[in-house]
C-alpha cells in the first residue's frame, strides 16, 4: 500500500480553495505536506522513501499514478526545488534508518511542460514555473554529489502522437556519465525565460 503525499492534494481540502487561486494556498499546504510527512515517516514501516524531484507541469504526478501507485512506500510529491527542504527531509529518512528514491521527471520538451503549465487548471504565476525546474535540476545534482549512496532515476515525460503522457528511463553507462547529464541539463530562471520565450 502507498502512502502518497501531495501539496496539491491538500490544497483541495483547505477552505476556500479555488484551482484558479492555487498560489494563494501554495505556502500553507506545502507546510502541511512537511508536516503530514514527518508523521507518516514515522508512523509506517516502510524502508523505501520516494522523492519525486522536477518543475512544475513535468509529469510527476502522472508518473506517479501510472508506476508508482502500486509500491510499498511512502511518497513525496513535489518538486524537490531547493537544496534546504531537501536535506532536512533526507535527513529525517537517514535518521530513522530508511531508504531514499529519487525518480526525477525531465520533460523532453520544456515549451511543451510550460504550455501545459499555463493550460492547468490550477494557476500559478509564470515565475513558478521557471523557479522550480531550475531549482529542481540545482537540487538534484546538489543531491547527486552531497549523498552518492541515493538511488535516483532520471526519467523522460513526452507524449504520444495521440496526446498521452509517456515515460522513460535514462540509463547511464557510469557515473561520469551521470553527473555529466546533471551538469549538461542545468538552467537558471533567465535561462528557461528565455528559452520559452524563444518559442512563442
Amino acid at each position: 500500500m502507498v502512502v502518497i503525499i501531495s501539496a496539491d492534494e491538500i490544497k483541495k481540502t483547505m477552505f476556500g480553495y479555488l484551482p484558479k487561486k492555487a498560489e494563494l494556498f501554495h505556502t500553507a499546504s506545502a507546510k502541511q505536506a512537511d508536516k503530514l510527512f514527518y508523521e507518516e515517516l514515522k508512523k509506517h514501516k516502510f524502508n523505501n522513501i520516494i522523492f519525486l524531484n522536477g518543475g512544475a507541469a513535468s509529469g510527476k504526478t502522472e508518473f506517479l499514478s501510472s508506476q508508482l501507485s502500486r509500491k510499498k512506500s511512502i511518497v513525496f510529491d513535489a518538486t524537490l526545488s531547493t537544496e534546504e527542504g531537501a536535506r532536512i527531509k533526507l535527513n529525517e529518512v537517514f535518521k530513522l534508518k530508511k531508504k531514499p528514491i529519487i525518480y526525477a521527471i525531465i520533460p523532453d520538451d520544456l515549451k511543451r511542460a510550460f504550455i501545459a503549465f499555463l493550460s492547468r487548471d490550477r494557476k500559478f504565476k509564470d515565475s513558478h514555473f521557471y523557479k522550480t525546474h531550475s531549482g529542481a535540476r540545482k537540487t538534484l545534482l546538489w543531491i547527486t554529489l552531497k549523498y552518492p549512496q541515493i538511488a535516483i532515476n532520471i526519467v523522460e515525460s513526452s507524449y504520444t502522437e495521440n496526446q498521452t503522457m509517456q515515460f522513460a528511463k535514462i540509463e547511464f553507462g557510469n557515473r561520469t556519465e551521470f553527473i555529466a547529464y546533471l551538469n549538461k541539463i542545468q538552467m537558471s530562471e533567465n535561462d528557461i525565460i528565455s528559452f520559452v520565450q524563444s518559442k512563442f
